[in-house]
């Protein structure tokens, strides 16, 4: 509403952004505060120093907002050599629990031979199954797609796997 009543003011701009940044709607927030930068530079001009800060502020918004634009997320199921249809279903309803934001594709890859990376704290010789969930269905089926795939086999020359 203040920006209806003055749209010129800076400062209304700033309190937009303010507010989305508090929704977690960066990308919103970022632009209210380019506006905000614009609007100060071209009306007061005066404080250089007010205008870095807003500068940075856009800036931290824009970075945040591209942090949060993550499409898939991961999830390491131990797993031994039993019912492997029992375990990925419970993978997927584990996944489903602890990543509620990317089940619209969940993906357990079948062969279950995953190590954890480098950094993960793992016992020597476990196996795990490697759970993605994808915000996109249509990459998650893509990703799939090409995992699962089967790969032609040529004679005489070694195989990575």
């Amino acid at each position: 509403r203040s920006i209806i009543q003055n749209p010129s003011h800076f400062c209304n701009h700033l309190r937009q952004a303010a507010c989305f940044r508090c929704l977690h709607r960066y990308s919103e927030a970022a632009r209210s505060a380019m506006v905000a930068q614009c609007l100060y530079v071209l009306a007061e001009g005066a404080g250089l120093e007010t205008s870095d800060l807003l500068q940075l502020y856009w800036q931290a918004m824009t970075q945040e907002a591209l942090s949060e634009e993550v499409s898939f997320s991961v999830l390491y199921t131990p797993f031994e050599k039993e019912d492997k249809a029992d375990k990925i279903k419970e993978a997927h309803k584990t996944f489903a629990e602890k990543h509620p934001d990317y089940v619209q594709h969940i993906f357990t890859d079948p062969h279950g031979i995953h190590l954890l990376p480098e950094k993960a704290e793992s016992y020597p010789g476990q196996q795990y199954l490697l759970t993605l969930g994808f915000r996109d269905k249509e990459i998650g089926k893509a990703v799939e797609k090409f995992v699962t795939r089967k790969l032609p086999v040529f004679p005489g020359v070694p195989t990575c796997l």
